[in-house]
């Protein structure tokens, strides 16, 4: 496979080839994995500049793929002790990240909900991101987005019906399966 790149800084063209595809998988994965530490470096510097630690932004994920939870069940997502998961919240409802309230059907229940201002931060996160991005796909041709785009929606693709397979299986046929090593 003959693989042509077209460098929009310099307006040349880096050819590659790729013999197999191991090869091509892997380097696709090395392009797409990569995160140089000056880019984890500035996301961690913005999580920082909010009072966010990795904790909060656990809990914050958590609750917004399952809804709000009791304490105990937030607990156990993060798996972490009931108390470490208590001054957590603690320190989230401090900032006002989260609020508590006593559930309605049992008032011994304490449930926690994100605020208009937790929810915003991975909101706030995508925007920054965006802003990134698109300064990244301003320096491509419209020949390079126009691929991208092709093998971005391919990858989108394959994804879903990797989650639609997984989600199709029964918990108990997982436990049966040999591990891949």
């Amino acid at each position: 496979m003959r693989i042509t790149i077209m460098n929009s800084k310099t307006s040349g063209t880096t050819t590659g080839t790729t013999t197999d595809r191991s090869t091509l998988e892997r380097e696709l994965l090395d392009e797409m994995t990569s995160w140089p530490s000056r880019d984890r470096g500035g996301a961690l510097k913005a999580w920082h500049r909010h009072s966010l630690s990795l904790a909060h932004l656990n809990v914050l994920t958590v609750i917004e793929r399952l809804g709000p939870m009791p304490m105990r069940r937030l607990a156990e997502e993060m798996d972490v002790s009931d108390a470490s998961a208590t001054g957590i919240v603690d320190r989230m409802e401090k900032r006002g990240l989260v609020e508590r309230r006593h559930a309605t059907d049992d008032r011994r229940v304490v449930m926690v909900y994100p605020t208009e201002a937790g929810r915003s931060v991975f909101s706030g996160m995508a925007v920054q991101r965006r802003e990134t991005l698109t300064q990244v796909l301003a320096e491509l041709t419209a020949a390079e987005m126009s691929s991208l785009l092709v093998g971005m929606k391919a990858l989108h693709a394959s994804r879903d019906r990797l989650l639609s397979a997984a989600q199709s299986l029964d918990p108990a046929d997982l436990n049966e399966r040999p591990a891949n090593n």
